[in-house]
């Protein structure tokens, strides 16, 4: 008892785990638990935080001097100064600095843009291919169970056959015919015709006799023949229970590693249950061919990052240029004095502290780092011009691929519709034709393989369709 209530607890536990969760909640929480997500945010946050660094003022300088002996002035004993000073760049310098780091953080977030769509088609993916290996299982049990229905069929056919024919009336028939006619002709003959009709009537039912021996064995022969054939039927029957039993065992165990990737992409636990749809209809293109690469060309974030890229290099060349031009400091000198001994007046002279004004700038004579910095910015932004049209080819080469995929998924849908209701007639003609004479079990058989392989072709066709358009539908999505 105690065992019982047991296990009805644990069943009622796990029943919030089993509920049926929609494809737009596992996604939901495959992004708010992704690692890579969050790692991909953090480093667009960090990349944020550079443009504060890189658009700031140098930190101003500060310096105390001592004299350890006052140094004599007219204007008394100096004894120490105190300076501050304030570099400044040139004009413009900060704001491509700024600029930059804007341009770098954003490619940071095209990138974590990038990685968001493909863990959501990584999802969608694991999900139809779960879809895909239910229904198989599904398709398989109902045909398992069409077969073992069968299977009892052919086997009470084959219980309920007669174990041999009848052969014995036919054979005085055919003996007293000839005897009669034996009769008459030793009538007509005297002594000789009975000697003949001995001998005709002999004849005639050894023959008579050896006809119907014959009929007998051959009705025999086919009696055990038909019997023979049924058991036939039955082993062929439980041989192709045997290959769907397998069939279903190994697609229950296919499941196992599918469930444990999804389980996976979403942070939970590896044995948690995933609940794949009931039905998975057609889908459509999400747009026209020539909408579908606009929004590639304007939202994929391959694209946007070599776009943010260009922008960077270009931000980087005109600071890089702009660094090659003076730097201007300001600052201030502030001298203190202490009144001095005159020796001629004897009075104390001076005493009274200064403060100088101080204007500083540097010289960019030494021009080759600044040139190369220059060479370095603009081969930095070639380099991101081949990058993004060489990454557009490949975009559109990869969608090119999802077309004709999806093509071929939508032919091969409306060819294995007609396919599957022409095999369906021909089963319901066959099975008839069964039922009847008892022939042509192995052309059902037949015919129901191609059944079951037609009907899964047309689970793989709707799966493979509406993976195509996930993958188009990530090439098409951007951060809006």
């Amino acid at each position: 008892m105690k065992k019982i209530l047991a296990l009805i607890m644990l069943v009622l536990v796990a029943m919030p785990l089993a509920q049926a969760q929609t494809l737009e909640e596992y996604l939901v929480e495959a992004g708010e638990n992704s690692p890579t997500l969050k790692a991909r945010y953090a480093e667009y946050q960090a990349a944020l935080q550079r443009a504060p660094q890189v658009g700031a003022l140098p930190d101003p300088e500060a310096s105390f001097n001592f004299f350890l002996r006052p140094m004599e002035r007219f204007m008394g004993n100096q004894v120490g100064d105190i300076s501050v000073m304030q570099m400044f760049p040139w004009f413009g310098s900060q704001k491509a600095a700024r600029d930059e780091a804007d341009y770098m953080a954003q490619m940071k977030f095209a990138s974590f843009i990038e990685a968001k769509i493909n863990l959501y088609h990584e999802v969608r993916t694991i999900w139809y291919q779960l879809y895909l290996n239910d229904q198989e299982s599904i398709l398989m049990e109902k045909e398992l169970e069409i077969m073992k229905t069968l299977e009892r069929l052919a086997l009470a056919r084959y219980k309920s056959a007669p174990a041999g024919g009848t052969s014995g009336a036919a054979t005085p028939a055919r003996g007293t015919t000839g005897g009669s006619t034996g009769s008459s002709s030793a009538v007509g003959s005297g002594g000789s015709g009975m000697a003949g009709m001995e001998s005709s009537g002999g004849a005639a039912a050894g023959s008579a006799s050896g006809g119907n021996m014959a009929a007998g064995g051959s009705s025999m022969s086919g009696m055990g023949s038909t019997g023979g054939s049924s058991m036939v039927d039955v082993m062929l029957i439980r041989l192709q229970v045997k290959e769907l039993e397998n069939q279903v065992l190994i697609h229950h165990e296919a499941r196992r590693p599918l469930q444990v990737a999804f389980n996976q992409l979403l942070r939970r636990r590896p044995s948690m249950t995933v609940i794949s749809a009931d039905t998975l209809l057609p889908a459509a293109l999400p747009a026209t061919l020539s909408l579908i690469e606009d929004s590639i060309r304007s939202n994929h974030p391959m694209l946007k990052m070599y776009e943010w890229d260009e922008k960077a290099r270009e931000s980087q060349l005109r600071m890089a240029q702009l660094m090659g031009r003076p730097m201007i400091g300001v600052g201030l000198n502030y001298m203190i004095f202490k009144p001095r001994m005159d020796d001629m007046t004897q009075m104390n002279m001076g005493g009274e502290n200064m403060v100088m004004p101080m204007v500083t700038l540097t010289l960019p004579i030494y021009r080759k780092k600044y040139n190369a910095a220059q060479k370095e910015a603009e081969f930095s932004q070639q380099a991101a011009v081949f990058q993004k049209e060489a990454t557009e080819r490949e975009l559109f080469t990869e969608l090119e691929n999802l077309l004709y995929q999806y093509q071929s998924a939508v032919s091969r849908i409306n060819l294995l519709k007609d396919q599957v209701t022409l095999t369906e007639q021909t089963i319901r003609l066959l099975t008839t034709n069964y039922s009847v004479t008892g022939t042509g079990i192995e052309e059902i058989i037949r015919q129901r393989q191609s059944l079951l392989s037609l009907r899964q072709q047309q689970l793989q066709a709707v799966t493979d369709q509406n993976i195509a358009v996930s993958a188009i539908n990530r090439m098409m999505q951007g951060d809006n």
